[in-house]
């Protein structure tokens, strides 16, 4: 089981390098591997949104053995850095459980601004579960940099996704 999960991972991760998330409504996922040992151990997801595909829609697991050392905030950040400059985003939105203190923490720190508190949303093992709303714009982003000092592209080249491995 381990190297068959080790090829898919492989595989998934090779994909993601190749193809980019261009068709609006559809899901894209990154896989996010351990660059030492090359072990998948989440992912992030963006959706560009049907009716208007200038914004897009993200989300990311981590496994939980790996949850607390920085990988989901670091994934997510370069997943938002490559929508803003080298897919040209306006706006990113995320959904995150109203019990999840750890994603809500990770999408404040990286300057999202909870927009929405969506009452009983989602249904799962039994019962409804609240949702908050989070949002970002591409002027909020790059005020973030720029206020930090860190120079990033005004806009990435568009040929390829992003293939950044976690250390």
């Amino acid at each position: 089981m381990r190297r068959t999960r080790g090829k898919r991972a492989n595989a998934l991760f090779g994909r993601s390098r190749r193809s980019i998330p261009t068709h609006p409504g559809e899901w894209f996922q990154f896989a996010v591997v351990l660059r030492a040992t090359g072990q998948l151990i989440g992912d992030c997801a963006a959706l560009p949104l049907a009716d208007d595909p200038r914004q897009c829609e993200i989300g990311f697991t981590i496994a939980p053995g790996h949850q607390g050392q920085g990988y989901a905030t670091e994934a997510v950040s370069l997943l938002l850095t490559y929508l803003f400059t080298g897919r040209g985003k306006h706006r990113i939105t995320a959904y995150c459980d109203s019990r999840n203190a750890a994603s809500i923490a990770l999408l404040e720190r990286l300057a999202m601004r909870r927009g929405g508190h969506l009452r009983e949303t989602t249904g799962a093992k039994g019962e409804w579960t609240d949702d908050l709303v989070y949002a970002l714009l591409r002027d909020e982003w790059q005020s973030r940099w720029r206020a930090r000092g860190d120079i990033r592209p005004a806009r990435a080249p568009e040929s390829h996704a992003p293939s950044h491995e976690l250390p």
